[in-house]
C-alpha cells in the first residue's frame, strides 16, 4: 500500500533526524571542550526534533506505539470497542486535517515574509511544511482505519 510505503520512508527519515541531533549534539559537546562549540547546534537540533516529529507521526500511530489505557477498554464487548474505534478515528481525521491545512497556510506565510531562524537564518516554513505533510499522511492513515472498522474487518 502506498501509504505504508510513504510511512516507512519517513520513518527513515525520522531515524536519520535524531542520529543527526545525536551527532550535532557530540560534535558541540566535544567543540565546546576544545573551545570552538557548534555555532547554531540548539537552533539545529530544535529543527531536527521538529522534523523527527512530523515524519513519525504516520508510523508511530500505524504501529500503535502510542499511549493507551487498556484496563477498562479490554472489557468493552466487541461491538462497544468497534463504536469507540469509529468515533475516535474521526475525531483523529477532524484533528489532524485542520493540523495539516493550517500549517500549510502558515508556511504560506512564513515563506512569503521570508522567517528565518535566529542564528544560522535558516527558513523555517519548509518544518511546517513537513508537519502538514505528517498530518495529512496520519489524516490518510486513519481514515483508512476507519474504513476497516466499518467493513468489520479488526483494529485490534
Amino acid at each position: 500500500m502506498l501509504l505504508n510505503a510513504l510511512s516507512n520512508f519517513m520513518k527513515i527519515l525520522s531515524g536519520i533526524m535524531l542520529i543527526a541531533m545525536m551527532l550535532v549534539t557530540c560534535a558541540d559537546v566535544a567543540g565546546n571542550l576544545f573551545g570552538c562549540p557548534v555555532m547554531g547546534s540548539e537552533e539545529l537540533v530544535s529543527l531536527m526534533a521538529a522534523l523527527l516529529l512530523a515524519f513519525m507521526l504516520p508510523a508511530g500511530h500505524r504501529e500503535k506505539a502510542h499511549i493507551g489505557v487498556d484496563f477498562i477498554y479490554l472489557k468493552f464487548p466487541p461491538l462497544v470497542k468497534a463504536i469507540d474505534n469509529v468515533f475516535l478515528c474521526i475525531i483523529r481525521i477532524v484533528f489532524f486535517a485542520f493540523v495539516s491545512v493550517e500549517c500549510f497556510k502558515y508556511a504560506m506565510v512564513l515563506k512569503d515574509i521570508g522567517q528565518v531562524s535566529a542564528v544560522l537564518e535558516l527558513p523555517t516554513y519548509y518544518i511546517l511544511y513537513a508537519l502538514s505533510l505528517g498530518s495529512a499522511v496520519l489524516t490518510l492513515i486513519v481514515a483508512a482505519d476507519l474504513i476497516r472498522i466499518v467493513r468489520g474487518v479488526s483494529y485490534e
